[in-house]
């Protein structure tokens, strides 16, 4: 671990030449105010990071992915959850500006997490020859307005109490399936509140046991991955990924799409509808 990244990966604070450009370039283009942990993982791998966001950049830039983005979410058909009052966050130690805080955890994981999804899905069909490149990339009107916000530090687990690293834990089991081998990072964020996380966990276990949380996983993944072949059509193909890694990327991608992004999208927007209204 690096940092408390639960998997290889260059963090924000290590990254240093052309990695820390990208990163910038990354936070800049996406409207978002960190990288996620899928492209600092890419970033261990020499020369996939400036492959893959050099491939998809340009579908972020044509307004393409932030499409395709939001219509996967419009698709999205949550099972209904109750909304929390605010006295029950008051009352396990979450103030008014922790809830502040919090929202702004769940609205910039909830932009980024659909972004990339449909964005590694156009890799993974490059990789695996899915789709030619056959389409000229015509741009549309939808652009990012840039979230104007800074997000607590990522715990690292290893330095937080035992409880509350017990509690982070336990939330990313949800969806997973027995596959919780990826530490996503939005619980690590909320792990200063542990509160706010006990009230995540009794709120999403009972979605996970009865099955309505893997149906929304699965459609997500479903979605993810046609829309993903819909745009690998618009990619220029002649900057190839790098030599001797493209297995290696291509399992990395395949794994965080089925094992953590797709997961979190419909977990945000869950708990999104369960935050007392403004």
């Amino acid at each position: 671990m690096h940092n408390g990244d639960p998997v290889p990966s260059i963090t924000e604070e290590q990254a240093t030449g052309e990695i820390a450009a990208l990163y910038a370039d990354i936070r800049k283009t996406l409207g978002i105010p960190l990288v996620n942990l899928i492209w600092r993982n890419l970033a261990t791998m020499p020369g996939a990071l400036s492959w893959a966001w050099g491939s998809v950049k340009p579908l972020y830039e044509s307004g393409r992915i932030q499409d395709e983005a939001v219509d996967l979410i419009e698709t999205l058909r949550l099972p209904n959850i109750p909304r929390w009052p605010r006295s029950a966050l008051r009352a396990v130690g979450v103030d008014s500006r922790a809830e502040s805080a919090i929202g702004e955890v769940l609205e910039s994981y909830g932009r980024s997490n659909p972004l990339n999804l449909v964005a590694l899905n156009v890799l993974l069909a490059m990789l695996r020859n899915d789709a030619e490149s056959t389409r000229t990339l015509v741009a549309t009107n939808r652009r990012p307005a840039e979230i104007d916000i800074t997000l607590p530090k990522l715990v690292n687990l290893d330095e937080t109490p035992a409880d509350t690293a017990a509690l982070v834990r336990a939330v990313n089991q949800l969806g997973a399936r027995g596959r919780d081998h990826i530490l996503v990072s939005m619980p690590r964020h909320l792990a200063h509140w542990p509160g706010f996380l006990a009230l995540y966990w009794t709120a999403i276990s009972p979605l996970d046991a009865n099955g309505n949380l893997d149906r929304c996983i699965d459609s997500v993944l479903e979605e993810g991955r046609a829309r993903g072949v819909l745009l690998a059509r618009y990619v220029d193909r002649s900057v190839k990924p790098p030599q001797g890694s493209s297995e290696s990327v291509e399992a990395t991608l395949d794994d965080f799409c089925r094992n953590a992004i797709s997961r979190m999208i419909p977990v945000v927007g869950l708990l999104k509808k369960a935050m007392p209204l403004p």
